[in-house]
């Protein structure tokens, strides 16, 4: 392929007509007077503004110049490959919305999918020893920031409701569950797991009830967040790549620094409450208790004024709930 050019050795003034050719690595032009030959490599191409010829530059100091039409960059070995990201980018709003959106949609896969994938990778490796210790941290932080009193309830009934945590445990579970009961205007009729195996409940809980079932159907679903680590995950999760990989290198400072105030707060996702109501009806089952009972209780605490809105948040409709493992349950409860 040869291209007409306009020569300049950079001694005469008057531009010579010399038809251009690429030999291999060679750029190789005749001026009528003698063939010249340069490395491709040693040539500068220069783009022209509109209207003007785009230029070869020489290594000697000559000048070709060629009109635009004719897109002579190849003759110079073409350009590097950022010029060349650039001049692609440049060709039109077309390819700047699909990379936007190409960009945006990893983001979000990557938040969506990613980061869960990557919290339930680190929280298998994070011992239970952590976990305690956050739970630890997570109720002195709770003690200093709600109004939190000792529970009024008996011990014998104390010991009671412990035993009804200890029946929805697994019998493989790594975990040693403790109960703490706590009378709470502040929180209301509540109950919420702590990683480790923490489970603190409100007096206002207990006696909202109307029946033990309707109690371990609570815990159940607590101990659901427990066995599942939703409270490590959650926190992974909230605190990112950067804290997932200080996990895994055995670094849990920044989790123990960050995690008491999350879980302080903590609503769990709908998957996680998902999850955990999966693990209660199936607890429930094996103990010969309807699985609907953690359903009809929310419902029914659905109605008060009394703060049980702190247990329904984040929690799935009470329409999903009244089909636990697929099946009907009847209204009311």
């Amino acid at each position: 392929m040869s291209l007409p050019g306009s020569y300049l050795d950079g001694r005469s003034p008057v531009p010579r007509p010399v038809m251009l050719e690429r030999d291999h690595h060679q750029l190789v032009f005749t001026d009528g007077v003698k063939t010249h030959r340069y490395p491709a490599g040693q040539v500068d191409f220069e783009t022209g503004l509109p209207g003007l010829p785009d230029k070869l530059r020489l290594p000697d100091g000559g000048v070709i110049e060629v009109a635009q039409q004719h897109r002579c960059r190849h003759m110079a070995g073409g350009p590097p490959p950022w010029e060349r990201l650039l001049a692609w980018l440049h060709g039109g709003w077309t390819i700047l919305v699909v990379l936007l959106i190409a960009t945006v949609a990893a983001v979000w896969f990557a938040y969506r999918d990613g980061l869960p994938w990557l919290a339930a990778k680190v929280v298998r490796q994070t011992p239970v020893a952590m976990e305690k210790q956050m739970a630890e941290q997570t109720m002195a932080l709770l003690n200093k920031t709600v109004n939190l009193r000792p529970s009024g309830l008996s011990d014998a009934r104390q010991r009671q409701l412990q035993g009804l945590l200890d029946q929805v445990k697994p019998a493989n579970s790594p975990y040693h569950y403790e109960l703490t009961l706590v009378d709470s205007a502040d929180i209301g009729p509540n109950a919420f797991a702590l990683p480790g195996g923490h489970v603190l409940m409100t007096d206002q809980l207990v006696r909202a009830a109307k029946s033990d079932d309707e109690i371990m159907a609570v815990l159940a679903h607590e101990a659901g967040h427990v066995e599942n680590r939703h409270g490590l995950r959650s926190v992974v999760q909230y605190g990112g790549v950067s804290l997932a990989i200080t996990l895994l290198t055995g670094d849990s400072t920044s989790m123990l620094a960050l995690a008491p105030a999350l879980l302080a707060d903590m609503k769990y996702s709908r998957d996680f409450e998902r999850e955990a109501d999966h693990f209660a009806f199936t607890q429930l089952e094996a103990r010969h208790v309807s699985p609907c009972v953690l359903g009809q209780f929310l419902q029914r605490m659905s109605g008060r004024d009394d703060g049980s809105a702190n247990l329904l948040a984040s929690h799935p409709s009470t329409e999903e709930r009244s089909h636990p493992n697929g099946a009907q349950c009847p209204a009311g409860g």
